[in-house]
């Protein structure tokens, strides 16, 4: 059996992406930006040679438009259902009737995660059922399920959650210890959601550049120097 990543992806379509950065950058400005965290992260991930890369996308019909810009690496499914956590259900559904056996899924608001916490995920659902990168805001950067066990962890851990708030990861925790499924975290990382996240991911890419690290998001870092040029 192999393995996957799932990135959720929404079409950059302006004031439909990134509008918490709104009015700091404008509505092209976000969705550039947006769609430069998509490709950066889409092209990271891609690079791991024995795990499948998986693109969620919304809305229907919007795939052509995603493959225009991220390319055909991935197998593109559509985002099912009214909510996310009917959505990340599907998604988990549909990996697992394709034959996954272990189940990574991220979003693309952290385009600086490590590649190496995506093997430590896969590597981890090895003896947990669930594994989790909690993020800074409350809510997390990454979640992984094994199939062994799959079918008492669904939907439990995605039903009744506060979407888009603070206690995401909260009650995500909750609801696996009800179950009592085995759980492990990964480091910490960020999410970029507002003018406050996108200060911080400037300052980090700044100082990987002054420490001589890599920066693995390249395009990225290129439209924040720009907006950085046209803003003085």
């Amino acid at each position: 059996m192999r393995n996957c990543v799932i990135v959720f992806a929404k079409n950059p379509i302006p004031n439909h992406v990134k509008t918490r950065l709104i009015p700091r950058l404008s509505a092209a400005q976000a969705t550039a930006l947006y769609r430069a965290f998509l490709t950066d992260w889409c092209e990271t991930l891609s690079k791991l040679s024995t795990i499948d890369l998986i693109i969620a996308y919304t809305p229907e019909g919007s795939q052509p438009d995603l493959q225009a810009i991220i390319g055909d690496a991935g197998t593109y499914i559509p985002q099912i259902g009214d909510g996310l956590g009917q959505r990340l259900t599907s998604a988990t559904h549909w990996a697992s009737e394709n034959g996954y056996k272990k189940i990574i899924i991220t979003g693309s608001d952290s385009p600086t995660v490590p590649l190496v916490y995506i093997s430590q995920a896969v590597e981890a659902l090895d003896t947990c059922d669930v594994v989790i990168g909690p993020s800074v805001d409350g809510g997390y950067y990454l979640i992984g399920l094994s199939n062994q066990n799959l079918t008492a962890v669904l939907p439990t851990i995605y039903e009744g959650i506060a979407w888009s708030t603070k206690h995401v990861f909260q009650q995500t925790v909750e609801r696996i210890h009800k179950i009592n499924a085995k759980l492990k975290l990964l480091p910490v990382w960020y999410d970029v959601d507002t003018p406050e996240d996108l200060d911080f991911l400037q300052a980090h890419l700044s100082a990987l550049r002054l420490a001589g690290d890599r920066v693995q998001a390249v395009r990225t870092e290129k439209i924040l120097l720009k907006l950085s040029k046209e803003k003085s």
